[in-house]
């Protein structure tokens, strides 16, 4: 058996950065699953936002507008400083709902300061609004997406309060009522037309990367998931100091199953197995099939001993439940546990190949511990 082809472009490492690595496209669209991973993609994304914030903040004098740079600057450090500190608190496992409610509303702070400065509902910045709309709604979909549009129009009616008690600057001139309604008009359906288009986009694009992150004859997750997940479970492993174990399955004389009764029922076969899989793993595991007649189960903070038990009880419950025209399937079945067995990804399943090549080679039907 091959390891997942990740593991053997690069080694893995156990610190969260190979994890954080895997959040292109596949990662945001996974967010909604995992909400920790959701506000850890925005606080990593304020760190390049705040400061690009502060640069045009200091460009915009080119355009004759001065803005309260120092005002600004300060607002981006302390948004930055509770990105970090939140960060230390997602390591530690600590995540609630105001964490990034608290967030947006620094983020939307700052913003209003910036649009107040540079024109109010005529400033030229009033489109970023739209930009932090449609990151809440990439990442956390529909519902965040329409209260983060709610709270960008209560921003920005708030500017409108500001300019009129003084505060702000308002570059072209005072503009009459019937324009300002127009602008807020304007912005508000914008706002909302954005948070529509995100979430849109983020549930066609998520159930595209879902399709593409599971084997369609076994409804299993395949290859690529593996891959994420085993990185992302060693990862959380070598942060707490728990084991992880990997069970690598294989059915046994699957051949003579396609030889015997044709490749459609060798098909209903693995969709058999891959039932007894469900029912016989737990919640937390996750379940791949690698391909061909192959599978593969990783147990988070699972010991050798219960992974044994796991892997003990599938291949009971798949040899006295799973049938195929009166033949008795069977499995044999290598057990590797990090950190005892191996530390990398590539290695893990190496051990666990190993183990079940093992089992093959007395009979079958089997399980053994690398």
């Amino acid at each position: 058996m091959a390891e997942p082809a990740a593991a053997e472009s690069r080694a893995p490492d156990h610190d969260g950065r190979g994890a954080a690595r895997l959040s292109s496209l596949d990662a945001w669209f996974a967010t909604p699953e995992d909400p920790i991973a959701a506000h850890r993609a925005v606080l990593r994304l304020t760190y390049g936002i705040a400061p690009a914030v502060v640069i045009m903040s200091a460009l915009t004098a080119l355009l004759g507008i001065g803005l309260p740079l120092w005002l600004i600057a300060f607002q981006a450090l302390v948004m930055m400083a509770a990105s970090w500190r939140q960060e230390r608190l997602l390591e530690e496992g600590v995540f609630t709902p105001w964490m990034p409610a608290a967030h947006l509303n620094l983020v939307l702070l700052m913003l209003t300061v910036w649009v107040a400065f540079s024109g109010g509902v005529q400033s030229p910045f009033v489109w970023v609004y739209g930009v932090v709309i449609a990151i809440y709604g990439v990442l956390w979909g529909f519902r965040f997406a329409l209260a983060s549009a709610t709270l960008c129009t209560v921003y920005l009616v708030a500017v409108l309060g500001l300019m009129r008690l003084g505060v702000g600057n308002p570059v072209l001139g005072v503009p009459s009522p019937l324009l300002v309604r127009v602008f807020l008009v304007s912005y508000i359906a914008m706002f909302y037309v954005v948070a529509l288009v995100a979430a849109t986009l983020r549930r066609q694009a998520g159930e595209v990367f879902r399709q593409a992150q599971t084997d369609p004859l076994t409804g299993l997750a395949n290859r690529r998931a593996l891959r994420q997940a085993l990185e992302r479970e060693l990862a959380r492993a070598e942060r707490y100091g728990h084991p992880c174990a990997v069970l690598v399955l294989e059915i046994d004389r699957f051949k003579q199953v396609n030889d015997r009764f044709g490749h459609l029922q060798g098909d209903e076969a693995l969709r058999k197995v891959a039932a007894t899989l469900r029912g016989s793993c737990r919640a937390t595991d996750v379940l791949v099939r690698f391909g061909g007649d192959e599978f593969v189960v990783v147990m988070p903070f699972t010991p050798v001993d219960e992974g044994r038990r796991v892997g003990e009880r599938i291949r009971r419950d798949v040899e006295e439940f799973t049938l195929l025209r009166g033949f008795h399937l069977t499995l044999s079945a290598g057990l590797a546990v990090f950190p005892e067995d191996a530390r990398g990804s590539r290695a893990l399943i190496e051990a666990a190949d190993q183990a079940m090549y093992r089992v093959k080679q007395r009979g079958g039907n089997g399980i053994e511990v690398a």
